[in-house]
This record gives structure tokens, sequence and C-alpha cells, in this order.
């Protein structure tokens, strides 16, 4: 359950969507909390989502397709990761 303390919420459990999400093409959300989303799926990510939402994708299989940032609407950022 969240906790009020001012205007930084604090939490005292897991946040979970309560569903279990397969691969999706383009993306599926998988948890979100306060503005922005995690989202899964496999290929390039495709949907809309808040700026600062984050994309795994499953199948992604080099250091510059695995994760991405959202920096509006459908733009998608690949972040580079480490091996």
């Amino acid at each position: 359950m969240a906790q009020a303390n001012g205007l930084n919420p604090t939490f005292d459990g897991v946040v979970s969507s309560g569903t279990q999400v397969g691969t999706v093409a383009g993306g599926a959300l998988v948890a979100g909390v306060g503005i922005a989303g995690i989202y899964y799926g496999s290929g390039a990510p495709t949907i809309s989502a808040i700026k600062g939402s984050l994309y795994l994708r499953s199948d992604g299989s080099t250091t510059i397709t695995r994760l991405y940032v959202n920096n509006g609407t459908t733009t998608w950022v690949a972040v580079t990761t480490a091996s």
C-alpha cells in the first residue's frame, strides 16, 4: 500500500500489474507507477507512452536493442547497455 508522505509517497509493498503479459510485438504495459510505465515486448517499440516510460525488448540481442526510453508519445530512444 502506498502511504502519504507529503508530495513523495512511500511504498511498503510490491507494485504489480496483477496480470501476466505474454511477449507482444511492439509492446504491452507490464506495470505503471505514477506517470511512467514499464513496457515489454518483442521488436522495436511502436506503442504510445508517457515521456520517461521504459521498454524492455525480449528479443534484443545487442547493447543498443535491449532497453528504450520514451521521450514523447511514440518516440523511443535506444539506451546503450553493458554487454
